[in-house]
């Protein structure tokens, strides 16, 4: 069995490769001025990768959002064991969606000046 420490560090190095995938997608797949669609695509992808899944005390794994979600839906009790990672899921890509417009909005004024 693993430590919370070792749950921890799993988590971080998820997180590195997630943001510098982000990033990635950014410097490939988008315009050099990044624009409002092109910033919600890339905080909603940005929100569904970096979304956690807080499991409850019975739980003994830590994982991400996503992948709790993919896994309980196919091999697990089906849909309604992963509904509140779903829930942790569609929270993380709105708020993801919604930062990642404003940081468009925002670099658009600074390279418009």
């Amino acid at each position: 069995m693993l430590t919370i420490q070792s749950y921890l560090t799993a988590m971080l190095i998820y997180w590195v490769a997630a943001m510098i995938g982000v990033v990635l997608m950014r410097r490939l797949w988008f315009a050099t001025p990044l624009n409002s669609l092109g910033g919600v695509t890339l905080g909603l992808i940005a929100g569904v990768l970096l979304a956690p899944a807080f499991p409850g005390p019975e739980v003994q794994s830590m994982a991400p959002a996503l992948i709790v979600v993919v896994f309980n839906t196919l091999f697990g009790e089906g849909f309604e064991s992963a509904f509140s990672g779903a829930l942790w899921l569609l929270g993380g890509a709105l708020s993801g969606a919604v930062a990642g417009f404003f940081w468009a909005r925002r670099q658009a004024r600074r390279t418009s000046l």
